[in-house]
């Protein structure tokens, strides 16, 4: 059942083809840059424009950048996910509409009507399946587009996008506003036929090549990454998956080791059978037809029971991975995993019954026939082999627990990492604007400012803050900077994160103060320029010099350094602090988006409606979205550690468990074929605490071997753990000791029963029963 579920997993997420045309074609592009450590960042417009025409390995290229609109209907405003996009976007997927089509390249131009394409998940929420939807006007941000196709079901495209629109952005005409510096882009592109990942990345290195020298400026560390767009989607969490299939394997093979001693000791108890039938003419491959005929009959029975778990099963393991595997909520157990179910059943059936079968067709016949031959010696072959696959059963759970505690170490020192704020009673909301209502920064800023002071005016609201980037919030802003009396320096661009803040968001966030002051309600239009910036700034920056009163430009104008606040993580807790630099929103250009933070000691399902209430008293046709606490952000980006650890400590517990029996069974067994000896060693003056402590010297044997193999495993085996780890070692040796001690005080446990019951053998009775 367990192998079912994960099988069903792997082929959702890594195996199953995404839901376009040659979907191996389809690249994610992104600019690498050196200088600022970046192997993975968004496309600066200009860079886009000129390899989309150099390009001679693409046949489509899109760029799109994320936005969220306000669709305005006869109801309340309703906000959408949306992408603003150039007009090869639906040729790089080769994708049809449903309904109407998909766009024209020339409604891609500046001063052309706005069009938009929607999901099959909007039309459905939002207009309720109106088929007469191609053509309509809508409205979103106060803008009227026209309504030219709806996508299939299945298109979703990036993430789950709503609608996309055209014209996306005008890259070309006003050069004061995007610069070849900007990055701001996301891009996707589809290699033409017979072209490979590794031409069409070698052309772009030479593409970039050729822009750094042109503009050394700004491109002279600047590449280009081609990644699949498969790879791009489910990468990261391939190592973990493959991990966890691992994990489920060995314990299937714990499971058989289980069986096939069992299976083993049936096979011994009938062997007088098997000599009759020898005797009398039947063929070795006939009986080893038979054998395993049985074995995978009761494998096939198991895999029946365990197909009806895996559907529950599933549906816990999607609950429980909190979205961190993409995909996964598409998870069905369709033909492919009902497959390998099956011959996961008939070879697992044959891989436990194919060891019983032989040893079985190996008896004596002379002695086999004989009445009251029943006696197995405690060196026996069979004896033996039961306590290897008891040993291989120890060695595999001490791998499993070792990888579980490694992983559960790492989710522990992950929760406790300091975030550089107090996420506790602090609750994070959205909120966009559309430019056509607040076209200038300053409106924004001073609508921002409002909606921030009627909620702290809030009873029960602490402190109430804005910011264009929240912490685990997916959103991320960076600029380039000049610093005064610093030439440029080749080696090192002046590039960091820009966040435009409230005077209250960092004591709203509670960030630490570790130098000057934070700002005031005094930092507005009129007050000298100034900006806060943080440890990892000043360590990158403005190291050997002094920080306060450091003079930065940005975006033409000046700002003062006035104070210095501990470094915050921004999307991974696990990553190294950006350099961020902190400015007054009431002194910049506010984006048509923001973060608002409310610090309240009101429980969350009281603070929403409240928040939500006072917000549409100062904006009331601005819905506020992304609405959570930031315990529950902060929870979110441990999410796929969680996931990963809380499967494996399931699969180290059913392996821990299933070794317990396995020994229990061997030692069992034993005890039961030596009743007469034990009574003869007791008839000749053994002690009952002689048998106890040579019963259990068996299983500790018997355990230290399987420590012994299991160590060297792990050893191996952690090593593919390192990427996954944080803050621990591969091979902690806390957790190894731990976990040996573990399974060797189990070992014993299980041990004792039949130790105890062997030192409560009457010699009398065991001897009359011979």
């Amino acid at each position: 059942g367990a192998n079912t579920v994960m099988f069903g997993v792997l082929n959702t997420v890594l195996l199953r083809p995404l839901p376009y045309v040659q979907p191996d074609r389809i690249l994610q592009i992104w600019e690498t840059e050196l200088a600022r450590g970046e192997t993975q960042a968004p496309i600066s417009p200009f860079n886009f424009l000129d390899w989309q025409k150099q390009s001679q390995t693409l046949e489509a290229t899109a760029a799109y950048q994320f936005g969220n609109l306000v669709l305005t209907s006869s109801e309340s405003p309703k906000r959408i996910s949306a992408i603003f996009t150039t007009a090869d976007f639906f040729r790089v997927f080769k994708t049809q509409a449903l309904r109407g089509r998909t766009f024209l390249t020339e409604e891609d131009a500046p001063g052309k009507d706005r069009v938009v394409v929607l999901s099959y998940g909007a039309w459905q929420r939002h207009f309720a399946l109106d088929p007469n939807i191609v053509g309509e006007s809508i409205t979103l941000d106060g803008d009227s587009y026209s309504v030219i196709g709806v996508m299939p079901r299945d298109f979703a495209f990036p993430g789950a996008t709503e609608a996309w629109c055209l014209p996306g952005f005008d890259i070309t005409s006003d050069l004061q506003k995007h610069s070849r510096g900007s990055h701001f882009l996301f891009a996707v592109g589809r290699m033409k036929p017979g072209v490979t990942l590794d031409q069409a990345q070698t052309e772009m290195n030479i593409i970039a090549a050729r822009l750094a020298a042109q503009y050394p400026q700004s491109n002279k560390t600047t590449g280009f990454r081609l990644v699949g767009l498969q790879e791009e989607m489910v990468g990261n969490v391939r190592r973990r998956l493959l991990v966890l299939w691992g994990a489920v394997l060995a314990v299937l093979l714990i499971a058989c080791a289980n069986v096939a001693g069992l299976m083993m000791a049936r096979a011994f108890s009938r062997q007088k059978e098997v000599g009759i039938r020898l005797a009398l003419g039947g063929s070795r491959a006939r009986l080893v037809r038979q054998f395993l005929t049985e074995s995978t009959l009761l494998a096939l029975m198991g895999g029946g029971l365990g197909l009806l778990l895996s559907w529950s099963a599933g549906r816990l393991v999607v609950a429980s991975s909190n979205g961190a595997v993409p995909r996964l909520r598409t998870l069905e157990m369709d033909g492919p995993v009902l497959a390998l179910t099956a011959l996961a059943c008939v070879a697992t059936g044959i891989l436990f019954g194919i060891a019983p079968a032989l040893h079985a067709l190996r008896p004596d016949l002379n002695a086999s026939l004989k009445e009251g031959v029943t006696r197995w010696s405690p060196v026996s072959d069979r004896l033996r082999m039961r306590s290897l696959f008891v040993v291989f059963e120890v060695a595999l759970a001490l791998v499993l627990l070792v990888s579980a505690g490694l992983l559960t170490k790492t989710l522990w020192r992950l929760q406790h990492v300091d975030p550089g704020f107090q996420a506790e009673s602090v609750l994070g909301l959205r909120i966009s604007v559309p430019q056509a209502r607040y076209p200038q920064g300053r409106q924004r800023a001073e609508l921002y400012q409002r909606i921030v002071e009627r909620l702290a005016a809030v009873p029960g609201v602490d402190s109430a803050g804005a910011t264009n980037d929240l912490p685990f919030a997916g959103s991320r802003t960076g600029t380039s900077f000049d610093i005064e009396g610093r030439p440029p320096d080749p080696g090192l661009i002046f590039h960091a994160d820009y966040r435009t803040v409230s005077p209250d968001y960092m004591r709203t966030m509670q960030m630490r103060l570790l130098e000057g002051r934070e700002f005031s309600s005094h930092d507005n239009h009129d007050a000298p320029r100034v900006m806060v910036v943080n440890q990892a700034f000043v360590k990158k920056f403005l190291s050997g010099q002094e920080t306060l009163h450091s003079r930065l430009r940005l975006h033409d104008q000046w700002f003062e350094v006035v104070g210095v606040v501990a470094d915050a993580k921004l999307q991974s807790l696990s990553a190294a602090a950006n350099a961020e630099m902190y400015v007054p929103y009431l002194q910049a250009d506010p984006p048509m988006w923001t973060f608002i933070v409310v610090r309240s000691r009101m429980e969350m399902t009281a603070l929403i409606p409240t928040v939500r209430k006072a917000v549409s008293e100062i904006a009331p046709d601005e819905p506020i979205y992304d609405v959570r606490a930031m315990s529950d952000r902060l929870s979110r980006a441990v999410a796929p550690q969680k996931f990963t650890s809380l499967l494996l400590g399931i699969f180290a517990g059913l392996a821990l468990l299933l070794a317990a029996i396995g020994i229990y069974g061997v030692i069992s067994y034993s005890v039961a074929q030596r009743t007469h000896e034990i009574g003869i060693r007791m008839a000749l003056g053994a002690g009952r605490d002689d048998v106890l402590h040579m019963v259990l010297k068996q299983g500790a044997k018997i355990a230290l071997l399987g420590l012994a193999a299991g160590v060297f495993t792990a050893l191996l085996a952690t090593a593919m753990l390192s990427s996954l780890l944080y803050g621990v070692a591969a091979r902690d040796p806390v957790i190894f000791l731990g976990v040996a001690g573990l399974l060797f005080g189990v070992v014993l446990l299980a041990s004792y029963g039949p130790a105890r019951k062997a030192s409560k053998v009457d010699p009398l009775e065991a001897l009359r029963c011979e």
